[in-house]
């Protein structure tokens, strides 16, 4: 479905008029505000995220903004066995992943293990600080501060437990396709233990300080660009993660670009396309837990919004994004790895298996500003079910000081 969006889009682009209506008395800058749509999966707590910048230009003042989201995490116990001798190896590798197991001695063939298991609601605070420097660059400055907990209504509703099971029944899905049933409503743990024997551990009501990001953004002013309604930035992130579990400072890049169409005098729409590379770990404060062995993570996000201006200036936008980001482990890994666990639904496994996936998600974002404030409420889908989180929701505010 994102594909054909992508393709029945771009071709009517050239129907838009391409006047610039840079006289209007109105900060788009602003009206790009939207709530950080930052995952809550189990790993990427513990790591800086890149996150796509879409404005158009830098802000004009500083603003704050505050984003809280939660998820629903369900993924069931697996371990995982990497055999350490070449033989073993090709051996595995010949055979269909779930076969591998009762073709494999697990206790006397030499082997790395590793295991995972994550059950509750994940939520994120976020606060970020923008601070223009220039008419062409501005300073971000954010902390991540994340919890865990049962998901127990009335404290969570779409991401509950029993909504998203109630959904799948009676909506789309089928009838516990997940086997949450069959392990029990309202249960909040996460424990991952590497290949090293290092472990984390996140219990019920537990909350976790993970980090600061500090990001400067560039916004080049090509005439040409202009003209044409395309806007660009470039951004640099220094990410300074401060938990236990990830004591390391990770750096990142990340470019975007942006074609304005201007439908009428108050609407608009924007498509956006950004990319992010990130090395983890430049910098490592102390040893840890081994969360991926990936040498970069790479990740790309493409924005549709549809803006709206209404005569008092203020406006409201709706907008979609597709965002994906490679996979935390080197997926050769994969290849002869074998797994155990409970086989009780056909996704028994995915706790590690789509640990060597790319990890993809969709979001809906819903944006209304008024002066200087900004309100947006987002719902957040994966596309590849790997339940990490399942469904995210979240709002977001923004005001200008």
């Amino acid at each position: 479905m994102k594909y054909l969006v992508l393709l029945l889009f771009l071709p009517c682009s050239f129907c838009f008029s391409q006047k610039v209506y840079d006289s209007l008395d109105y900060d788009n800058t602003f009206a790009a505000y939207h709530a950080n749509t930052m995952s809550t999966h189990p790993f990427g707590i513990f790591i800086s995220r890149i996150s796509p910048d879409f404005q158009l230009k830098p802000s004009k003042k500083i603003s704050v903004s505050l984003t809280i989201s939660s998820g629903n995490v369900w993924l069931p116990y697996v371990k995982a066995y990497i055999p350490v001798n070449e033989a073993d190896r090709d051996a595995m590798s010949r055979l269909i992943w779930h076969e591998r197991e009762g073709n494999f001695d697990l206790q006397n063939t030499p082997s790395r293990t590793m295991d995972f298991e994550a059950d509750g609601t994940i939520r994120l605070c976020l606060v970020k600080l923008n601070i223009p420097v220039s008419r062409t660059s501005e300073l971000r400055i954010s902390t991540r501060m994340f919890s865990l907990d049962s998901g127990r209504l009335p404290y969570s509703s779409l991401t509950s437990d029993q909504f998203i099971e109630w959904f799948h029944s009676h909506i789309s899905g089928g009838e516990d396709p997940f086997a949450r049933k069959v392990y029990g409503y309202n249960h909040a743990c996460i424990a991952y233990t590497d290949q090293d024997g290092n472990v984390f551990r996140m219990q019920n009501h537990q909350s976790l300080f993970t980090g600061i990001d500090l990001s400067y953004y560039y916004y080049p002013q090509f005439t040409w660009f202009e003209n044409r309604n395309f806007y660009t930035s470039l951004g640099f992130q220094l990410g300074i993660n401060v938990n236990k579990v990830n004591a390391a400072a990770d750096f990142g890049i990340n470019p975007t670009l942006v074609k304005r169409f201007i439908l009428t005098k108050h609407s608009e729409i924007h498509f956006g396309a950004g990319l992010g590379l990130l090395k983890q770990s430049v910098v490592r404060f102390k040893e840890g837990v081994a969360l991926s062995n990936a040498d970069f993570l790479f990740s790309s996000e493409f924005l549709l919004k549809y803006l709206i201006r209404f005569r008092n200036l203020n406006s409201l936008s709706l907008a979609t994004n597709y965002w994906i980001q490679n996979a935390y482990n080197k997926p050769h890994e994969f290849d002869y790895m074998v797994l155990t666990g409970e086989r009780i639904s056909t996704h028994w496994n995915y706790a590690i298996s789509h640990l060597y996936r790319p990890i993809t998600a969709n979001s809906l974002i819903i944006t209304y500003t008024k002066g200087d404030l900004a309100f947006s409420v987002y719902f957040r889908e994966d596309l590849l079910v790997d339940n990490a989180p399942d469904l995210q929701t979240g709002v977001g505010v923004m005001i200008k000081l």
